[in-house]
C-alpha cells in the first residue's frame, strides 16, 4: 500500500512539475508577427548510412505563410499557408496541394505552423509536450499522440530561447533530421 501511495504521489508530482514547465515554455517563448532567417539542414538516411545537407532561407507572417528556400544543394521553394501548399524548383511551381482536397495538407500545416511560431497549444493538439526549461535556455519534446503522424514521426526534439533555434525530427525507419536556425531577425 505504501508503495501505491508513493507511487501516486510521485505521479502527481511529476504532472504538477510538467505543467509548470510547459507554462514557463509557454511564457519564455516569442511568436513574433514576422521572422527571417538561415537554417542548415542534415537528414540522416538510415538505410543508406549517409546523410544529405542541405540549406537556405525562410520567412514567415505570422498565421499566414511560411516560405522555406532551399538554396543547398538545389534550389527549391516550399511556400506553406493554413490551406495550401506550393512547390517551386528553379522559381516554377512544380505541385500544389490544397487542404480541401488533400486533408493531410491541413495537418501539416498545423504542425509546422505551430513548430516555426511557437504555437504550444497547437501542437498540443497532435503531440505530448514535455519541456525543460533552464536560465531562459528551454527544450520541448513531442511525441505523438495521433497514430497516424507516429507512422511518420517518433518524436521531435524543439530547441531554443526566445526563438526556436533547432529541430530534430526521428522517423521509425531511423531517419533522422536536425535542423539548425541562425541570423534570426523580427520584422
Amino acid at each position: 500500500m505504501r508503495k501505491i501511495f508513493l507511487g501516486i504521489i510521485f505521479s502527481v508530482l511529476s504532472i504538477s512539475v510538467f505543467a509548470n514547465n510547459l507554462d514557463d515554455l509557454k511564457a519564455l517563448t516569442t511568436t513574433p508577427e514576422k521572422l527571417s532567417g538561415t537554417f542548415s539542414q542534415s537528414k540522416y538516411l538510415a538505410q543508406l548510412e549517409t546523410s544529405i545537407n542541405s540549406s537556405g532561407s525562410f520567412n514567415y507572417i505570422r498565421d499566414k505563410k511560411i516560405v522555406w528556400h532551399t538554396l543547398t544543394p538545389i534550389n527549391s521553394t516550399l511556400e506553406l499557408t493554413p490551406k495550401t501548399m506550393l512547390s517551386y524548383q528553379d522559381g516554377e511551381q512544380v505541385n500544389k496541394l490544397d487542404s480541401d482536397t488533400n486533408p493531410v495538407v491541413a495537418v501539416f500545416s498545423d504542425i509546422f505552423f505551430g513548430v516555426m511560431t511557437a504555437q504550444w497549444q497547437i501542437l498540443e493538439a497532435y503531440f505530448s509536450v514535455s519541456a525543460e526549461v533552464s536560465d531562459g535556455q528551454w527544450k520541448a519534446t513531442l511525441v505523438p499522440v495521433d497514430e497516424s503522424i507516429g507512422g511518420f514521426i517518433n518524436k521531435v526534439t524543439l530547441e531554443g530561447d526566445k526563438y526556436l533555434q533547432q529541430i530534430t525530427l526521428y522517423e521509425p525507419e531511423g531517419n533522422i533530421t536536425h535542423i539548425t536556425f541562425d541570423k534570426l531577425q523580427q520584422k
